[in-house]
């Protein structure tokens, strides 16, 4: 192998056991506290898609269809061994392997710990995934990106995120500093009030902490925490809750900003990057 080459794994395998060490050290309180609002403002950077337009740097969550197209319509696909998150934090409720999924052209430079996968290979993890109770959701970060080799504005990386380690690092427990740079394109509601069983389990799933059920009123959800995970609709014993899709005139966030995209945007802009 040339020289080039072995410093180049040896750089990234150094970046990767970094990560391990970063995710170790965030579940120590005193530590985790340091991440707060300035890791959440510097953790992320602006994106320019090959249409030239920029989007806000951050994660989604994204109905399972929508994800299924971004798949079906990558020019390339590889899976990650292992999720950084889940091993470094030992995770007891879930396999660590595989990991993410990374779409587009950008991910043919990411060498280490990713192997490329046919899309069917793709889709049966994230449909496994699912039904094991991860919460699918949509990176573009051009900060982790560069660290991995890859190309951002050509790269969408596809996360399996457990509640426990992984969303409970990108949320910081629900923290509302965390959770507005993940962005939902979808939201739950109540269709039947009446027929809860008020069992809670619904409360107990939500990983932003979005749901609540009084045991006169039912369940009540905080739109401004909803990210339409599906995990409540999941558990629901009584089939009182859907997650529907956000559409053109929805939303993202609280962002009061005229200029912040729609559901439908984001998600064009998404099939350019892995196209």
């Amino acid at each position: 192998m040339p020289l080039r080459d072995t410093l180049v794994d040896i750089a990234y395998g150094a970046a990767y056991y970094m990560a391990i060490l970063f995710f170790g050290l965030s579940r120590i309180p005193v530590i985790g506290k340091l991440f707060e609002a300035p890791g959440a403002g510097a953790r992320f950077k602006m994106v320019t898609v090959p249409v030239e337009i920029k989007i806000k740097g951050t994660s989604a969550i994204l109905p399972f269809d929508s994800v299924r197209r971004l798949v079906e319509e990558a020019s390339y696909v590889a899976m990650a061994d292992a999720c950084v998150c889940r091993q470094a934090h030992k995770c007891s409720d879930y396999a660590d392997s595989p990991g993410c999924i990374y779409l587009g052209e950008g991910a043919r430079t990411i060498r280490y710990r990713t192997r490329p996968a046919t899309k069917q290979k793709a889709l049966d993890w994230l449909e496994k995934a699912r039904s094991t109770g991860l919460v699918t959701n949509v990176i573009w970060s051009s900060v982790e990106f560069e660290a991995l080799g890859a190309e951002a504005s050509r790269t969408v990386e596809v996360c399996s995120c457990c509640s426990c380690c992984c969303l409970m690092f990108k949320t910081r427990d629900a923290s509302k500093v965390y959770m507005d740079n993940i962005l939902g394109f979808g939201v739950c509601r109540v269709i039947d009030v009446g027929a809860c069983a008020r069992c809670t389990n619904c409360e107990r799933a939500c990983p932003f902490k979005a749901i609540r059920v009084d045991r006169h009123e039912g369940p009540s959800i905080d739109e401004t925490r909803c990210k339409g995970c599906g995990r409540c609709e999941a558990v629901c014993r009584a089939k009182v809750l859907k997650v529907f899709s956000k559409g053109e005139k929805d939303a993202l966030c609280t962002s009061s900003s005229p200029s912040m995209p729609n559901a439908t945007e984001y998600m064009e802009r998404f099939l350019a990057m892995v196209r």
